[in-house]
């Protein structure tokens, strides 16, 4: 089992963050480019060995992502609502993958087959979002990360529309 945790800064117009692990050291650094449209982030050992980048699709109804490794291997993840809740599903559908949590506490698990691949807690309270990551399976660290950059930016969006909802209302 290992632990990383991820701090973002309190005011951002881009995320530029490290995830460290349990004693503060950097194992990954998260940067994203500044788009008008879209949303790209690249993330690389600190060193700055591209390990993989995440692009927001523009053009679709609900949020999706697509996570493009260094090693060609794609995966999407994308948001959508069942009848009470929002939903993240994450392609293609034989690796198995399944997100499970509550957007209302930020507590997540991500399961591959069944099997627990990694927790996610957001801490509370604080000023910016902040993460710790209890990774399971070791094997899919690389893959756990991306799933929680990409979640982030899906709460975050949530955030702004609900917030851009009740601003429009008042």
């Amino acid at each position: 089992m290992r632990q990383l945790y991820i701090r973002q800064k309190v005011f951002k117009i881009l995320d530029h963050y490290a995830v460290t692990d349990a004693a503060g050291v950097p194992v990954y650094q998260v940067d994203q480019e500044f788009r008008f449209f879209g949303h790209t982030v690249h993330v690389t050992t600190p060193a700055g060995q591209p390990l993989f980048t995440i692009n927001r699709e523009i053009f679709t109804l609900l949020p999706r992502f697509v996570v493009d490794f260094a090693n060609g291997r794609s995966i999407s993840i994308r948001s959508r609502f069942t009848l009470i809740r929002r939903h993240i599903d994450i392609d293609p559908e034989d690796l198995g993958l399944e997100l499970r949590g509550d957007f209302f506490s930020l507590n997540f698990s991500l399961y591959q087959k069944g099997n627990l691949v990694g927790s996610i807690h957001k801490a509370w309270p604080t000023l910016s979002d902040q993460y710790e990551l209890v990774i399971h399976d070791e094997s899919m660290e690389l893959l756990f990360v991306a799933v929680v950059i990409a979640l982030d930016r899906l709460l975050d969006e949530a955030r702004n529309q609900a917030h851009s909802a009740s601003s429009s209302n008042t």
